[in-house]
């Protein structure tokens, strides 16, 4: 009975550790699950619905080969907007026949410029835009086969998207896409049992061993001399005692007289040569057992080793496991927010970028990617004047990628979208002065305006006073365009921006001739253009909270009377002007989502000098004649100063004015 439990429970351990060692090999699933494309088409795009990786368990992979391989990751709508006028392939995952299938999806034809998805199309090839670069991707990775013979290379993405998310797959928007491509899943390898098993499996085998042992110390117990032996393990002892100890020959033995000792006294010397045997055996024997019962844990604790030494995927995870946070989709009936974080920071890292290599090189070909309208031609007019007057004083405020926490985005799935965002900006000059109002000869010479607004005016020299941050209105006017930056405010110090919703909650882009607010937007910057041209006693002074407004002092009418009373005193004869307009630019207004709209717009200032038939003329030199190529006397200058503004407009249910939050003034045409 001893021998069948102790066998028994060796054949346990052996089958335990056998699953536990079956778990990490043979019994282990495949690693990975690969369907491959089959596909012969020749179209430049490809795109794979989030719905479709769901198919099958594992962390999903888009491994695909060859030169210029791209993968990017959008929402389903955004990537649908940006393939709708090219030729692409739908793959879709066969379960049955393991592979991916391809449906051709023709190009559409936009109806219209003002569709948004008009683009260069070669229907015939498939071949369209390249894809990378766009904003509209949350996420993308591509092999750069500029230069190199990379056809073998091998570009491989995991993803983990939501259902109304979509992968493309492209090259350079020209070549078909590779046709070595297929969708691979990463199935978990973990096995929480294989610790467990092989853990017990050890230990029954230990357990066994020792009732085995057990079971033979029992049948070998009866076997050999008693007398002498005490101690643990007695029979297996007996098995290994020497055979001469068992028996002894019966010899008698003699003195050293020739007589022989009698029977009694031979009986009781045998006895006691036993005895000494034994006792000089015994200790021998005991030091063994000894040295077999310490190799016993020794030889438990190794095992115990090296079942810790396991990884944790061997172990079953003991309290809350941590969970991979998957997209998921936005309800339908809510508006989606176009744009996340992440491709917030990677816009305004391009824009940053952008900017500061037109600031370095004063080459406006850097902005043409990302600047556009009074933007492009604030810095384009500023390059020009630098670049032949040197010593200019107005120097824009260096664009930074360092957002800071106010920003509102359009809610929306068409296009034009819209996003509001603010940054830091760095002094573009350490000396920023102010450049002079005119010559002592009367010639109408110098930028009549700071680069970056009344913070210049404020402040004292220092970068933390002379850099403020900066508010950026960006443009996406096509799924195929990227976000494009309309105007650049300087916002004013010591102002308090109004509440606003979070960025990821998403904002609405106002009507222009919305009621609801003290004035609707595309009447903010007529209402200003009439103060600056008017004064600050215009009726339209009423709308605005003027406690604070410094621009009314320096420009406009204000400019225009200051210049001429220095002309009179100096006894000349010219004539000096101001005129403003509202701009041509769109105006933009955000709703702040707590009341009011941000409304950014653009102020023409023209400050005009006339010779009026004196002998005294406007001189045309320096900025003037960089920017407009005039030189010398001009019986008439005409220099335009676009304001770039930013307003708070409250609604018309709060006792509260219009309140100018930022503006960025430059010099940007002169005519005659």
């Amino acid at each position: 009975m001893r021998h069948a439990l102790a066998i028994a429970v060796l054949v346990l351990s052996g089958v335990l550790l056998l699953l536990g060692l079956g778990q990490r090999t043979f019994l282990a699933g495949p690693a990975e699950i690969s369907f491959p494309v089959d596909t012969q088409s020749e179209a430049a795009f490809a795109v794979i619905d989030g719905t479709e990786f769901a198919k099958l368990p594992g962390q999903a992979n888009v491994v695909v080969r060859g030169a210029d391989a791209f993968v990017a990751t959008a929402m389903t709508r955004d990537a649908d907007a940006w393939l709708a006028p090219y030729p692409h392939a739908e793959l879709t995952v066969d379960q049955r026949q393991q592979r991916l299938l391809t449906a051709l999806i023709p190009g559409a034809i936009a109806e219209s410029p003002a569709a948004g998805s008009e683009a260069p199309v070669d229907e015939a090839e498939g071949a369209g835009l390249d894809p990378r670069g766009s904003d509209l991707w949350l996420d993308s990775r591509f092999i750069d086969g500029v230069g190199s013979s990379n056809e073998t290379e091998t570009l491989r993405v995991p993803v983990a998207i939501a259902v109304d998310q979509s992968v493309l797959i492209a090259t350079n928007g020209t070549d078909p896409i590779p046709s070595e491509l297929s969708l691979v899943w990463v199935q978990d390898r973990s096995t929480p049992w294989a610790g467990p098993l092989l853990a017990v499996g050890g230990l029954l085998a230990l357990v066994g061993a020792v009732l085995y042992l057990l079971a033979i110390d029992h049948d070998r117990r009866g076997l050999g001399p008693r007398r002498g032996r005490r101690g643990p393990l007695q029979g297996v002892r007996n098995a290994f005692a020497r055979p001469g100890a068992r028996s002894r020959s019966a010899t008698p033995s003699t003195g050293t007289g020739g007589t022989a000792e009698p029977r009694g006294e031979q009986m009781s010397t045998t006895g006691s040569k036993r005895q000494d045997l034994a006792s000089t055996t015994t200790p021998r024997r005991v030091r063994a057992l000894r040295h077999v019962r310490r190799a016993v844990p020794v030889l438990g604790i190794a095992v115990a080793l090296g079942l810790t030494g396991c990884s944790a995927e061997y172990w079953p995870q003991v309290g809350p496991q941590p969970t991979e946070e998957t997209p998921t989709a936005q309800p339908s009936s809510i508006a989606p927010v176009p744009v996340t974080e992440a491709q917030l920071h990677r816009i305004v890292e391009q824009i940053s970028a952008a900017a500061n290599q037109g600031d370095d090189d004063l080459d406006a070909a850097a902005l043409d990617e990302r600047f556009v309208e009074d933007a492009l031609a604030q810095r384009t007019a500023n390059y020009t004047i630098r670049s032949s007057v040197p010593e200019y004083a107005v120097v824009p405020p260096r664009i930074t990628d360092d957002e800071l926490d106010y920003a509102l985005v359009q809610s929306t799935e068409s296009w034009p979208r819209t996003a509001f965002i603010t940054v830091a900006s760095t002094s573009g000059e350490t000396d920023a002065d102010a450049a002079a109002d005119g010559t002592a000869d009367g010639s109408a010479d110098a930028a009549p305006a700071e680069a970056d607004g009344e913070a210049a005016e404020e402040g004292s020299g220092t970068e933390e006073q002379t850099s403020p941050s900066l508010a950026l209105t960006l443009t996406q006017q096509s799924p195929h365009e990227n976000f494009e930056v309309s105007r650049v405010i300087a916002l004013r110090g010591g102002i308090s921006m109004p509440q606003a919703a979070p960025a990821k909650d998403g904002t609405a882009l106002l009507s222009n001739d919305i009621e609801t607010l003290v004035l609707p937007p595309a009447q903010v910057g007529e209402a200003y253009a009439a103060l600056l041209q008017n004064g600050a006693d215009a009726p339209e002074a009423d709308l605005f909270d003027l406690e604070s407004d410094a621009l009314l002092e320096n420009y406009g009418m204000a400019r225009a009377e200051a210049a001429q009373q220095q002309s009179d005193d100096k006894g000349q004869t010219m004539q000096y002007s101001a005129t403003a307009r509202q701009g041509d630019a769109p105006v933009v207004a955000l709703s702040t989502g707590a009341g009011g709209a941000l409304v950014a717009t653009t102020v023409i200032d023209e400050q005009i000098v006339d010779a009026a038939g004196g002998r005294f003329k406007p001189q045309a030199q320096g900025a003037i004649t960089a920017l407009s190529g005039l030189e010398g006397e001009q019986e008439r200058l005409v220099q335009q100063v676009a304001h770039q503004m930013l307003f708070f407009v409250p609604s018309k249910s709060e006792d509260a004015k219009i309140e100018l939050l930022g503006v960025t003034s430059e010099l940007v045409e002169v005519t005659n």
